[in-house]
């Protein structure tokens, strides 16, 4: 469940946030990190969030991007398959921030799915926040 929040967080998997150098670390690599595509608007964005809290800022990948993506509402739907099993267990995240935040975003969070020695995790939905850096 914590990588559901996670994933939450992305979308993100954002998937708005604070300037983040560069050069400080890597999140793709960081331990729990959950990468996950985004649509916003025309632009296809890959988010990395590694934090276990609702609303952690995902960090937008790509050459020389120092981009943070920072969360205010889900709308996500996640399902979870245990390795061996048929049953899948659904949970449904629409939480909104309460924070006034104007020229916010909305990215689409296609169905993706992940699979581990657990079982398979998917993810499908939207969430809206801000970029950094912000202009005007």
């Amino acid at each position: 469940m914590k990588r559901h929040l996670a994933a939450v967080s992305v979308a993100g998997a954002f998937a708005a946030a604070l300037l983040v150098p560069a050069a400080s670390a890597d999140p793709v690599h960081a331990k729990n990190a959950f990468t996950v595509q985004a649509m916003c608007g025309t632009r296809t964005l890959t988010a990395v969030t590694n934090g276990n809290g609702e609303f952690t800022p995902a960090h937008i990948t790509g050459k020389g991007n120092t981009s943070v993506f920072v969360p205010t509402r889900f709308a996500l739907t996640f399902t979870f398959t245990a390795a061996g099993s048929t049953q899948t267990q659904t949970q449904t995240d629409n939480s909104v921030k309460n924070a006034r935040v104007r020229n916010t975003i909305t990215c689409t969070i296609p169905f993706q799915s992940f699979k581990s020695s657990q079982g398979t995790m998917t993810i499908v939905g939207t969430v809206t926040g801000f970029l950094t850096p912000r202009s005007g």
